[in-house]
């Protein structure tokens, strides 16, 4: 696997080749974010470690600008005062980074050892997803309005890499009231749970939760899962909340929340897709599609990363294929008929 390493200091950057090259990484350095754009189809990495604060272009710019010209797993890497800030996070994962790790200070630092282990276990789990491109084909879209006569239960979105920028546009251009309980799906970096419920808090009308075993869901709120915990709901609308183990690839994962609507609640579930890298929750969503639920996938030029908009187009899964905010305006008409 090679790694490039963007960080403006020298150091920083000797120090990370020496700890990536010591796990069996190739290492390749840019020294800015100029420079990276300018190497990395050249190069052609696996994975990127960002730096946050570098001259000229800093690493929330050189991610989003990186992920236009090349579709690569980016990890923020910074220092231990960026990582504890919420911004930081939110910031990261809308330009289109998978995580956000506290860069390793030093051998002689007392908290080496883990700071290191933390961003080698980091790198080796997004390693695993499989960047892919925009299909040839786009799916059925429109921005005309959605006749959908069949009951809808709840929403349940679906977001990795990129997706505060598209909640952030689809959240925010909802009209209330909303009839139904939203679920949302977002993969985010451990501890910022918290942090994530307070920003989504900012950006619609709609009271956001940290869903809670066997509570029973509201119309017009909503929920997400707890930490490290997967999400589900039964047939009563109650939440089922599952532990994640050390094997699973997404934590929390979209694939199980949608997976158990299928079979729980069949076709009576609007399901949405947004932008992320690799394929979490494109099959599922497969699933929902056949069973008769509405399905709304992010058109792939206007997500961040399209890696999981494009696996479910490819698959079928999509009954229309919109911008975020073409969803809003879909969701606004089906609550008007609700």
């Amino acid at each position: 696997m090679r790694v490039m390493v963007i960080d403006d200091s020298s150091v920083a950057r000797q120090l990370l080749r020496s700890l990536l090259e010591s796990e069996g990484y190739d290492v390749v350095e840019a020294g800015s974010g100029l420079q990276a754009l300018e190497l990395v189809t050249r190069v052609q990495p696996d994975l990127v470690t960002m730096d946050v604060h570098m001259p000229g272009m800093d690493g929330f710019d050189t991610t989003r600008r990186l992920l236009e010209v090349y579709a690569v797993p980016v990890v923020i890497v910074t220092a231990s005062a960026n990582t504890k800030e919420a911004g930081t996070v939110i910031r990261a994962l809308a330009a289109g980074a998978l995580a956000v790790v506290e860069k390793p200070r030093g051998p002689l630092h007392p908290q080496f050892d883990p700071h290191a282990a933390q961003l080698i276990q980091t790198l080796q789990r997004v390693q695993t997803l499989t960047v892919r491109s925009p299909p040839s084909r786009s799916g059925p879209t429109g921005a005309d309005p959605v006749r959908w006569d069949k009951p809808i239960r709840l929403v349940a979105i679906g977001a990795s890499a990129g997706g505060p920028a598209a909640l952030k546009v689809l959240l925010g251009g909802l009209e209330p009231p909303c009839p139904w309980p939203i679920l949302l799906v977002q993969h985010i970096t451990g501890g910022f749970l918290d942090s994530l419920r307070d920003w989504l808090s900012l950006q619609s009308t709609l009271p956001v939760h940290i869903a809670r075993p066997g509570e029973p869901l509201q119309p017009g709120h909503l929920y997400l899962s707890p930490e490290a915990h997967h999400l589900a709901v039964s047939r009563d609308l109650r939440f089922r909340l599952a532990r994640c183990e050390p094997q699973d690839m997404a934590c929390p994962s979209i694939s199980h929340l949608f997976d158990g609507l299928a079979d729980e609640l069949q076709g009576e579930v609007l399901a949405i897709l947004l932008s992320g890298m690799g394929s979490d929750g494109a099959a599922a969503l497969a699933r929902l599609k056949a069973k008769g639920a509405l399905t709304l996938v992010q058109q792939p030029d206007s997500a961040v990363v399209s890696g999981m908009p494009a696996a479910a187009i490819e698959l079928s899964a999509a009954c229309r294929v919109q911008s975020p905010e073409t969803m809003a305006l879909t969701l606004n008409g089906l609550m008007r008929h609700a």
